[in-house]
């Protein structure tokens, strides 16, 4: 059982806002940022202070503090379930970081194939700055000044995370986007997975983005099919489906009844969903989540603390040994947050249904990217990143290359000096990113265009 004692008493400052450089007041209105933190606005911010206040009050009654969390737990998973068309039984598995969450749904697929001597993942890069070394083993929370944590941090402990198995050995590939078309894509992770398996003999998983960082739609369909047709062929593969640039900018279509397609579903609502930092969810075939928590039950995972109380539903939770839950809880504040953040996507559009709405709002979204496109074609030496057919790019995200004697890093810091501060995402190879959010009012244009004029043409 959860005991908060040893964490008590609670600072006077906690937040669920993220403290980021200069003063949100300073910063909001020409927030162009999403790759990773988006703006706070107050139909998250307020639920999560009331989640900290509701915490304060129920501290030194235990009883009423356990309900409280199981509550707005089962809360928080009824609404993402209500999101993705999930039955009941689905689990719903709260994480930190969507680095965190990806990170425990593969060591969960490598702890099912614990017995064998290797495990193998492929990705694509494009992904999380922190994925890959994860991916081969590493603990994200030790990579400093990359890995963002709850900032609220309510009770919650980064550390320890679940390793993979004792003496297997991790091998990961990581497939670059720019040398493939989408249809090239798909048989490039089919040899690699083919590759990797040594005939069938080592077992592993795919984690594919649905949408890269720099907006690029992947073919997921495409790929869970090839790697059905491995599985034919006695290849041991499982596909996590990482969903945190996409969740908030793609049709309904593509995320509802995820586990149809892929074995986990990952996504996180710091970024498109307009949620704070930071909170994820992973969503896992109850087969293969009972096939782990079995094995743990048994004791045969020879492995320490790595859950957080509340991560897991109460009875997925009560089949870890006491000596894999750490003594903290996941931070409340910023799952209340996410939730509230599913909600508002859910209901925000017009139209009867949760498909019609997407619509309404994608449509919109399209119009949007033309202004902002229309704009910046005006601004000499700016080369806008452009999809086609075969590498299709989502509305909400546009990229751009500033002319050559300006580094995307240089370019993003000039963007935020003087007054007033606008700020794009954080640059991405060549490329930098501006987010048309859907959970507020695109910032200026105008703004943006005299901002990038002054930069390249100053008086």
């Amino acid at each position: 059982m959860f005991n908060p004692t040893q964490f008590l008493p609670l600072a006077n400052d906690i937040s669920p806002v993220p403290r980021h450089g200069r003063s949100w007041t300073e910063k909001y209105s020409n927030w162009w940022g999403g790759a990773t933190i988006a703006s706070p606005t107050m139909g998250v911010v307020a639920p999560a202070k009331q989640s900290i206040k509701a915490v304060r009050r129920f501290q030194t009654d235990l009883k009423r503090l356990l309900a409280y969390y199981h509550q707005d737990m089962e809360y928080s998973r009824s609404l993402v379930r209500m999101l993705l068309q999930l039955e009941d039984t689905t689990p719903v598995i709260f994480e930190a970081s969507g680095t965190s969450a990806i990170m425990l749904a593969s060591r969960i697929f490598a702890h099912i194939c614990r017995d064998a001597q290797s495990f193998f993942t492929v990705t694509t890069d494009e992904g999380g700055s922190l994925v890959p070394a994860t991916l081969k083993g590493r603990n994200p929370n030790e990579i400093e000044k990359t890995m963002f944590q709850p900032a609220a941090s309510l009770f919650y402990e980064p550390d320890p995370v679940l390793p993979y198995p004792q003496g297997l050995k991790p091998e990961s590939r990581l497939i670059g986007l720019n040398h493939h078309g989408n249809t090239s894509l798909v048989q490039a992770i089919k040899t690699a997975v083919r590759d990797l398996s040594q005939s069938g003999t080592v077992p592993g998983c795919v984690l594919l983005p649905q949408v890269s960082k720099t907006g690029r739609i992947l073919p997921v369909r495409e790929v869970a099919a090839a790697l059905a047709e491995l599985r034919g062929e006695g290849v041991a593969v499982y596909l996590i489906v990482d969903a945190i640039q996409s969740i908030g900018r793609v049709a309904a279509e593509e995320i509802v009844d995820p586990l149809s397609l892929c074995d986990a579903f990952v996504f996180g609502s710091s970024k498109a969903l307009g949620g704070l930092l930071i909170a994820s969810t992973v969503i896992i075939k109850r087969q293969l989540l009972d096939q782990f928590l079995d094995a743990a039950q048994a004791g045969k995972l020879a492995t320490g603390a790595f859950a957080s109380h509340f991560q897991f539903e109460p009875a997925d939770e009560s089949r870890l040994p006491q000596s894999m839950l750490k003594a903290g809880a996941i931070s409340i504040p910023e799952v209340v947050a996410m939730r509230e953040a599913v909600r508002l996507h859910y209901l925000r559009g017009e139209g009867a249904t949760f498909s019609a709405r997407r619509q309404w709002q994608l449509e919109l979204g399209r119009k949007l990217r033309a202004k902002l496109i229309d704009a910046l074609a005006t601004i000499p030496g700016i080369e806008i990143l452009k999809g086609d057919p075969d590498r299709p790019i989502v509305d909400s995200i546009v990229c751009f290359k500033p002319p050559q004697n300006w580094s995307p890093a240089a370019f993003k810091d000039a963007l935020q000096e003087g007054h007033p501060i606008v700020t794009p995402s954080a640059s991405i190879g060549r490329y930098v990113r501006l987010d048309i959010p859907e959970y507020r009012d695109m910032p200026s244009v105008s703004v943006l265009v005299a901002k990038i004029r002054k930069i390249l043409l100053p008086a």
